[in-house]
């Protein structure tokens, strides 16, 4: 496989569904087409909701405990969510193939292992424009949602407030026009777009595992501290916006659950508190297969520069801190070596710092204040907004 360009590999293209797009001129081969697919994927979700429910009444029917127009999920997953996956797209793109395009200009290959490497690339474009991959999709999105349908009864007994989606009569529990646009059209595509950049997720983790196994020319005096590898923060930079987005989901389900049921805030932080920990966990291990390799660069950098260190620091002491020498300090700051000791200082700390995986406490922090956001929309279940102002305010008296 040739050298490609810096936007050669684009995760957000390739497969059954996006060839799907280009036969019906929704998306064009080279460009994103971001409203034009936003449009359509309105038009299919939500906007068919919005008009059976009015249709049935339900748009606004007082007999509801939820009627379609005072639930929020709706709006937030398809005017919402589904608008922003599409987005991220164009963002985890530039910063995938920033990642793979400097690792291959970088030096830190070697001479002798560039095959490999455009081995792995050439795999991953093969596997994300696999076909099979989206029928396995679409199959695991509609066994879902026909689960639903199966367990209809169980499922309308488990919740505490009438909704639009299902209804009620002599017979039975039964799903309403909406409900059936909702199962068979709305949930699958939410599902399947979720579920096709996990699937691009699990993606890179295996290249990444496949580059781990490549003998990297790490430098263990690497200012990222990762001996180079630095980079492939940019990676986990973008596929946080896919956590993002399931945030999102989540909080708008524990919102219509806070205001419709006996739950409170209190009880959803657990749920919260472990979808942010078990996302920092998922994006991290792609991350620890370079943990070997870094580690063994740590190890020979320490021993190969605290050696240096130490013939330096000798050198040092022979010639300025002999008793002998009678220099009064003046001969010393005419020369480089006390900058080339406090330099060479500098240097053994990078060695010392590095880090086992690619990867900083600030970067963790950092993802974990982003995740925080979404959620942040659950504290008007319990305090309303001027509440939170006026409480902000007198925090400042």
């Amino acid at each position: 496989m040739q050298n490609q360009g810096f936007d050669s590999i684009r995760l957000s293209t390739g497969g059954l569904i996006f060839r799907f797009y280009n036969l019906l001129h929704i998306q064009e081969p080279q460009s994103y087409s971001i409203t034009r697919r936003i449009v359509v994927i309105i038009t299919l979700s939500w906007l068919p909701l919005f008009l059976l429910t009015g249709i049935e009444g339900n748009l606004f029917n007082s007999n509801l405990d939820l009627p379609f127009l005072f639930d929020l999920q709706p709006y937030v997953k398809y005017l919402g969510i589904l608008p922003f996956l599409i987005v991220a797209g164009k963002f985890i793109d530039p910063l995938i193939a920033s990642v793979i395009h400097s690792m291959r200009s970088s030096g830190i290959l070697g001479e002798n292992n560039k095959g490999q490497y455009e081995e792995a690339i050439e795999r991953l474009a093969i596997r994300k424009d696999s076909y099979i991959a989206d029928i396995v999709i679409i199959f695991i999105s509609y066994t879902i949602v026909l689960s639903f349908q199966a367990n209809l009864e169980r499922f309308d007994a488990s919740l505490e407030y009438t909704n639009w989606i299902t209804s009620h009569s002599a017979t039975g529990v039964h799903l309403t026009l909406a409900g059936w646009w909702f199962v068979l059209v709305s949930s699958p595509v939410l599902q399947i777009v979720f579920f096709r950049w996990f699937w691009r997720f699990y993606l890179w983790g295996t290249f990444l595992f496949q580059v781990s196994r490549i003998k990297l020319d790490l430098q263990p005096t690497h200012p990222d501290l990762a001996g180079g590898l630095g980079i492939l923060k940019n990676g986990e930079n973008a596929f946080i916006l896919i956590f993002i987005a399931m945030a999102m989901n989540l909080s708008i389900s524990l919102s219509v659950d806070i205001q419709c049921t006996d739950m409170n805030l209190v009880q959803a932080l657990p749920i919260v508190l472990s979808y942010i920990i078990a996302s920092l966990v998922l994006m991290t291990i792609p991350l620890f297969v370079f943990s070997r390799q870094l580690g063994y660069a740590r190890r020979w950098g320490r021993v190969v520069y605290g050696d240096l260190g130490y013939r330096l620091s000798h050198a040092f002491n022979e010639k300025w801190g002999n008793s002998r020498n009678l220099s009064d300090g003046d001969e010393l700051l005419k020369t480089d070596d006390s900058s080339v000791v406090c330099d060479y200082g500098d240097i053994y700390n990078t060695v010392r710092d590095m880090r086992f995986i690619p990867i900083s406490l600030e970067g963790l922090v950092m993802q974990t204040v982003t995740l925080i956001l979404p959620f942040l929309p659950l504290l008007l279940t319990e305090f309303s907004l001027p509440d939170i102002l006026r409480r902000v305010v007198e925090s400042l008296i």
